[in-house]
Formats: structure tokens, sequence, C-alpha cells
């Protein structure tokens, strides 16, 4: 068995694949996302994955926006969007099993990626 979780295929992340779709739908609802994007063609899809090269890569939280704008890289949009999410992942963690906890690991860092760009 491999030592990183398939969230898709593993029953036990059932609730975690619930809520990231949640947040996401939240992100969308409440207008999150188009205040980010400045579009309201856009989506986001929240994935836990490694990130990086190689050996280089790294356990992390990847918030995968697609936008048909460009970004113009606005900090404060930036830090606000990914406090909202990182708020929003804590309150739903609060709900999975000690189990689900220390499989998906409490370190990962979160990367922002806006149309395959990190952010």
């Amino acid at each position: 068995m491999s030592d990183k979780p398939n969230l898709l295929e593993d029953v036990r992340f059932a609730g975690v694949v619930a809520d990231l779709e949640n947040i996401r739908r939240e992100l969308v609802k409440t207008g999150k996302l188009v205040s980010l994007t400045g579009t309201t063609e856009s989506d986001i899809a929240i994935e836990f994955a490694d990130y990086g090269e190689g050996k280089q890569a790294e356990p992390s939280i990847l918030l995968k926006v697609v936008s048909s704008e460009d970004f113009d890289g606005d900090e404060v949009l930036l830090e606000d969007f990914e406090d909202c999410v990182i708020g929003m992942l804590e309150v739903a963690s609060r709900e999975w099993s000690q189990e689900v906890t220390d499989l998906l690991g409490d370190d990962r860092q979160i990367i922002l990626l806006i149309n395959g760009e990190e952010y």
C-alpha cells in the first residue's frame, strides 16, 4: 500500500472530500472567488497533494483557481482569500477523525495557483 493517501479512493476520506467540495461551493456562492478573480467565469479545486519537483516536492494543500481573466497580483486579495480558505479548512478539519488527520498531516504548505501560476 502506498504511504500517500488517495482521498478519492479511500472511504476514510469521504468526509474530507465532501468538506473540500462544500468549501469550493461556499467560495463561489459567497462571491469570495469572484472578489479574487474579478469574474464569475472562474472555479476552484482544493486538493491535498505534493507540490514541487522530484525530491523537492512537499505535502501541500493546493488551491487551484481557473479564471477566464488574468490575475493582477493584488497581495491583499491573495492574503484575504488564502486566510478565508485556511479558516474554512480549520473549521472543517475539527470533524475529521484522528486517523484521517494523522494521515493528511498538519504541516502542509498552502499553494495558491491561478491559471497554473503560483502566487
